[in-house]
Order: C-alpha cells, then structure tokens, then sequence
C-alpha cells in the first residue's frame, strides 16, 4: 500500500517562495515554465509527493496573477493546498490508481473556487479536470514518473481550466524534459517529452 513520506519543510517553503516570488514579479510565464522552476527546487527528487502540491501551487500563482489576487490570499491558498496535498500518499498512482498530478489540479480547483464537498458545479469541476487529468496520464504506459505526469496533467488540465475558471493559462508548445538523465526507469522515445536528440542539460 501507499506510505506516507516525509515533507522537508525547508523544500515546502522554498517551493512556496518560488511562487510568491514569481507573483511578485509579476512577469509573464506559461504553466509549463513555471513547473520546471518548482520541480528544480533544491530537495525535489525525482520521483515525490512533492508533485502533489507542484501542480496546484503553479496553477494557483498563475492564476492570481491573472486575477490580480493579493500576496496574502495566494500564500493562504498555497498553505491549504499544500495542506491537502500532503494526503495523498506516495505510490498512490500504481497502488491506488489516480496520480498525485491529477489529484493536485483537483485541489486547484476547490482551493481556487472555495469548493467543498458540499458545493455544487465547482464540486463537479474539481472532479471533471482530476478525471481529465488521468485519463491523459493514462495514454502513456509506466511505470511512473512524475516528471511526465505533471506535465501531461497540465496539458489535459488548462484547457479545461480556462474555460470553466475563465482564466487564460497558456502551456509551452513543445515540452523538453530535462530531467530524464536522472530516472533509471525513463520510457526515453516512448515518452512525448524525451528530448528528441536524446540529450539532456541535466
């Protein structure tokens, strides 16, 4: 079964000062690049439940940015987001079968809308894009890597998102992984983000 894995609270606050840094600055970034600047986080391995709350942190600075949301408001969405996130175990993709990836843009969703399992539509959507989220996951084989689901998540999310959330995420057209040097188990050419070279900064 799933393990519950430690949180190092120092890699949880530097992943949340990331994003608060990039609110800050206030400059234009795609959802794409701003997963890969989490996911390089020192202390974020290759493979962990970190995941889980990468995806819903991204798309909630993104979308306070796009809404014009206060630093207070985002680090308190953050905070519960990561809250939620740190439920769902480890392994819970193959153990379990739905991906920590997918899970966090259902957290997006009832953080983002205020939803709860009392709401109505936003209830709906919470469930609608997590389902999405593995269906996409799913159209590629493992065993896992949270490198990839991460990033097809939130191709299958955004599309989604913009229009129930009326917000305009944009993705990068053409996603490079640069972390498949580090995974011993990386699907290479059978993965839609493996460098089409096969080479890698890292």
């Amino acid at each position: 079964m799933p393990g519950i894995c430690p949180w190092d609270d120092a890699v949880v606050s530097a992943l949340k000062a990331s994003c608060m840094s990039v609110h800050t600055a206030k400059a234009p970034t795609t959802l794409t690049a701003l997963l890969v600047r989490l996911m390089d986080t020192p202390g974020v391995p290759m493979h962990y439940p970190y995941h889980h709350f990468i995806t819903p942190a991204a798309l909630l600075t993104l979308a306070a940015m796009e809404r014009g949301t206060g630093a207070d408001t985002l680090s308190a969405q953050l905070s519960l987001a990561e809250e939620r996130a740190r439920t769902v175990p480890g392994g819970f993709c193959g153990n379990c079968g739905a991906c920590g990836a997918a899970i966090g843009a259902g957290i997006f969703v009832s953080v983002f809308t205020g939803g709860s399992p009392m709401s109505v539509e936003n209830w709906q959507w919470a469930n609608e894009v997590t389902s999405l989220c593995l269906h996409k996951i799913a159209s590629c084989p493992g065993p896992r890597c949270c490198k990839r689901v991460t990033f097809l998540a939130a191709q299958a999310a955004v599309p989604y998102l913009n229009e129930v959330c009326g917000l305009s995420l944009s993705l990068d057209e053409e996603i490079s992984c640069h972390f498949h040097n580090k995974n011993p188990d990386c699907l290479e050419r059978d993965c839609p983000f493996y460098p089409a070279q096969g080479g890698g900064v890292r």
